[in-house]
């Protein structure tokens, strides 16, 4: 996994959190150390109130997202719920999805794995 800023990572490591994983579990996932990851709990900032926000910019040099009000919201509502500038949100949400999708193919590729076992392994001699 490509390195994330720390602010990031703290973004990811509160979500993890949230959703009941151990620092263990985390750091295996991100890549780090057990000790980074209770490092970012323990330094992680308060949750910021909900606060209006100016319209969002484009989320990174490169990538421009289309002017849609939902979409808008939607990164509103998690740069405020992280206190986190609009790309650090928008890197947090295409990671989750990405992770994702990276766990359904893996689950694909165990049970295609297994079926190839399995048919070589009952299939007669030659």
């Amino acid at each position: 996994m490509a390195a994330m800023s720390r602010a990031t990572r703290r973004i990811v490591v509160a979500h993890l959190t949230d959703r009941g994983m151990s620092p263990a579990e985390i750091a295996s996932e991100l890549g780090v150390s057990r000790d980074t990851v209770r490092r970012d709990l323990a330094d992680a900032p308060p949750p910021a109130p909900p606060a209006e926000r100016e319209p969002a910019a484009p989320v990174a040099a490169g990538l421009l997202l289309p002017d849609v009000v939902q979409l808008r919201k939607d990164l509103n509502i998690l740069t405020a719920a992280y206190g986190a500038r609009p790309e650090d949100a928008a890197r947090f949400a295409i990671h989750q999805a990405a992770t994702g999708v990276r766990r359904h193919w893996h689950a694909l590729a165990a049970v295609r794995r297994h079926g190839e076992h399995s048919e070589m392994s009952s299939a007669p001699p030659a």
